[in-house]
């Protein structure tokens, strides 16, 4: 690809906003702008997901922009989170626009709260009755209580741990050193909602159970906020004085039995089709072996063991020796989700995730390694590669 990211913004976190989801997109793009060193009427591209709220219209009536050359959504939330990158970037080397912004704003705990089963099933007289039209799994699984996106995580969790055999107690400690690595990277992350506070993997194994085998401080965190992110072509980000992160790929595809009925796969212990990394990679013309730091999107902790496999970094069924013998540490073979997470930094739909790989980059992270690469996925519905300008 040909584009570079020059610019990232954002609002505080928080668990109360007490702002309007335009007031906080409208915050975070003028961020944004600024860490580019651009102007408002230098955007004529924006690109946001299906499940946002503030609509394109609403982002250009609000700061007046003369004209809107381009805009697209993409599917579903935070699944598609590199895909909105992947469309940024088209419509940049298609000549549709020379400067995109990719936005996300939303009052996920203040206001509609992913997490919570109420939004999915309406009582009607005697009968439940699912009334959420996406994703269609949920309209032959909500109405026997399988609700919520991490009462699915929990399927994946089970079946994993029969498939490889692992027992509790060893099942425990690979996800615990998923979280208490990454709660560790949050405590020195000022952005960070729980940077005040600590965990040890007594914490974790002592927490309670949400969903059989997930504890509470494997899932992510229901946050207020908005956050930005803006694109140009490579060329022209040369020519600007900025930190400049390229793209040097990024994919997004759907496959049977992934997003979006993701209880039907064949195989829940990958989430993945063989030949997706072989794809990523290639159009990088890379390896994993070539990449520095890794983001990888985790809704709960169980997606960051999955992807190391399905993606090639480590062997099937060996995230438990990688993960307890602290291979996702500062100074392990791959540091992960150095801003802690959307477990210990804040649920963001993927743009957190993203920006720490930018700032990683830069050489701006709380938690800095010498990265010169850095990958990125959600459940490899949408992967990205980045690397430094």
């Amino acid at each position: 690809m040909k584009t570079s990211i020059i610019g990232i913004g954002q609002t505080e976190f928080s668990t109360h906003s007490g702002r309007s989801e335009l007031q906080l997109a409208l915050e975070a793009i003028l961020s944004a702008l600024k860490d580019a060193g651009l102007e408002v009427n230098d955007i004529d591209g924006l690109v946001r997901y299906t499940w946002d709220n503030t609509t394109e219209a609403a982002i250009v009536n609000a700061l007046g922009l003369p004209r809107l050359k381009y805009y697209g959504e993409t599917e579903f939330g935070g699944v598609n989170c590199c895909g909105a990158i992947a469309q940024a970037s088209a419509a940049i080397e298609a000549g549709l626009a020379s400067c995109v912004v990719f936005y996300r704003a939303l009052n996920a705990r203040s206001g509609v709260r992913f997490g919570r089963g109420e939004r999915i099933l309406v009582e009607e007289g005697e009968h439940v009755v699912c009334h959420q039209p996406e994703p269609p799994g949920d309209i032959y699984s909500a109405p026997f209580g399988l609700l919520v996106p991490g009462q699915h995580h929990a399927l994946y969790a089970q079946s994993y741990k029969g498939h490889y055999g692992l027992s509790d107690d060893a099942f425990a400690h690979m996800l615990g050193s998923v979280a208490v690595t990454q709660r560790g990277y949050a405590n020195n992350n000022p952005r960070a909602l729980l940077r005040d506070k600590k965990m040890t993997m007594d914490d974790y194994r002592n927490a309670r159970v949400i969903s059989e085998p997930l504890r509470i401080f494997d899932y992510c965190l229901e946050t207020d906020g908005a956050m930005a992110i803006v694109l140009v072509s490579r060329e022209r980000a040369r020519q600007m004085n900025v930190k400049a992160v390229d793209i040097l790929a990024a994919e997004q595809y759907i496959h049977p039995g992934s997003v979006p009925m993701f209880l039907y796969a064949k195989k829940t212990y990958s989430l993945v089709p063989e030949e997706a990394g072989d794809i990523l990679f290639g159009k990088a013309q890379m390896s994993p072996s070539d990449i520095d730091v890794a983001m990888i999107y985790d809704a709960t902790s169980m997606m960051v063991p999955l992807a190391l496999e399905d993606f090639g970094f480590i062997g099937r069924g060996e995230a438990h020796d990688f993960l307890t013998s602290g291979g996702n540490a500062i100074d392990g073979n791959l540091p992960i989700n150095t801003h802690g997470g959307l477990l210990s930094e804040g649920y963001f739909h993927g743009l957190n995730t993203i920006a720490e790989g930018v700032r990683q980059l830069r050489g701006e992270s709380p938690n800095q390694v010498d990265a010169e690469t850095v990958f990125m996925t959600l459940r490899g519905a949408s992967s990205m590669i980045m690397g430094r300008a």
